[in-house]
């Protein structure tokens, strides 16, 4: 074979299968340990936030409108998983007042370190045609697969009330819009938190919204609006923030809701069908007369035979009012709707492993034979 032969032979028969393994024992680790992962990632931001206190006091710092973390190839190149950690105003990387501190993701970059170990066993049997240089690239490839384990945990772990109480204790002048953005250095970068306090007319953004951009809803703020008898049939809102807002007898169906929050909203009526709403929170929204049905809602990797990305987070109806709900047919597996109430809700021929019903009223709900959730409910 030639070299080129080779790498092919190598990247499908070696490369590819060590990979899945690597990654799919990352997914288990993390979320096993996501909750105290996400304590060390939000201690990871008290240091650099003292500067930010500290600069604004002596006029040095603009109120902040981003923190981003990046990741740093030269590093892992050099065996250290270090992220960079910057504080910027509105300005963002035009801002000369430097900001920074790091944080040590040796957690997850440790999977790689071991994955490139076992690659350099596997590589010796191809009779010295694969170099170090050859298996030194291919980690730093195959760093961006770690990389979004970043991208979930700063997600799952920076949100309203931590970034409130932080503020608060810190003292810190925020933008009317702060991002908290994960990528590469001087390069593509993420958000994973959005905050935007400013005040939006109702009408402009529903007009906006039923024009169902493909793109340009992700990661918005949507924040206490009121967008009504609205038509948002296929609509793409993932990690959109839509919580306190208003879409009485509006219609969603067919639309990418992933990771959306709708806490505490007012959804009466509203139609999910045929949604995908891994990871979004309904967490106290008014869901009266709301339909999910066939709407999808798988935590953890969907195609358990293959990584594509970090797992899903369960979807949340903590303390939603889902009287008269529609969820035939969907899929509801791990969904929490602790505290729920649940009168009249229509769940035949849905899917439900592993949903939590603690406290929730399921007066007249409806189940298929044999799965109505009684031992759940008390346990």
């Amino acid at each position: 074979m030639n070299r080129e032969e080779i790498l092919k032979h190598f990247a499908s028969e070696v490369y590819e299968p060590l990979k899945h393994q690597m990654l799919f024992a990352l997914e288990a680790s993390f979320q096993n340990r996501k909750h105290a992962l996400a304590k060390t990632f939000r201690n990871s931001l008290e240091p650099i936030l003292r500067k930010v206190k500290q600069m604004q006091h002596e006029g040095t710092k603009q109120a902040l409108g981003y923190i981003s973390y990046s990741m740093l190839r030269t590093e892992l190149a050099n065996g250290r998983a270090t992220y960079l950690v910057e504080a910027m105003d509105k300005r963002w990387f035009m801002d000369l007042h430097t900001c920074r501190d790091t944080y040590n993701a040796e957690w997850a970059f440790r999977y790689l370190d071991e994955w490139e170990t076992e690659l350099s066993k596997h590589a010796k049997k191809y009779g010295g045609r694969i170099g170090l240089d050859d298996i030194e690239r291919i980690k730093l490839r195959a760093a961006m697969y770690i990389h979004q384990y970043i991208i979930a945990l700063a997600r799952f772990s920076i949100t309203e009330e931590w970034l409130d109480e932080i503020q608060f204790a810190h003292e810190i002048l925020l933008e009317d819009v702060f991002e908290l953005r994960v990528g590469e250095y001087l390069d593509q970068s993420e958000v994973v938190y959005k905050r935007d306090v400013r005040v939006k007319d109702s009408t402009v953004m529903k007009d906006w919204l039923e024009e169902k951009k493909p793109y340009d809803y992700i990661h918005e703020v949507f924040r206490g609006i009121d967008g009504s008898q609205g038509n948002y049939e296929g609509i793409r809102l993932q990690y959109a923030d839509l919580s306190e807002s208003f879409f009485n007898n509006s219609v969603f169906t067919g639309g990418n809701l992933i990771g959306s929050c709708w806490d505490k909203a007012c959804l009466q009526e509203a139609d999910f069908s045929g949604c995908l709403i891994q990871e979004a929170r309904f967490e106290q929204a008014n869901l009266r007369g709301a339909s999910f049905q066939d709407a999808i809602a798988v935590p953890g990797i969907y195609q358990s035979e293959r990584w594509e990305s970090p797992g899903f987070q369960p979807v949340s109806f903590a303390g939603a009012d889902l009287t008269g709900a529609q969820f035939q047919g969907a899929y509801l597996q791990d969904v929490d709707f602790t505290g729920a109430i649940l009168q009249g809700a229509d769940f035949m021929g849905a899917a439900f492993e592993g949903a939590c019903f603690k406290g929730a009223v399921l007066d007249g709900a409806r189940f298929s034979l044999g799965m109505h959730p009684v031992v759940q409910s008390l346990t």
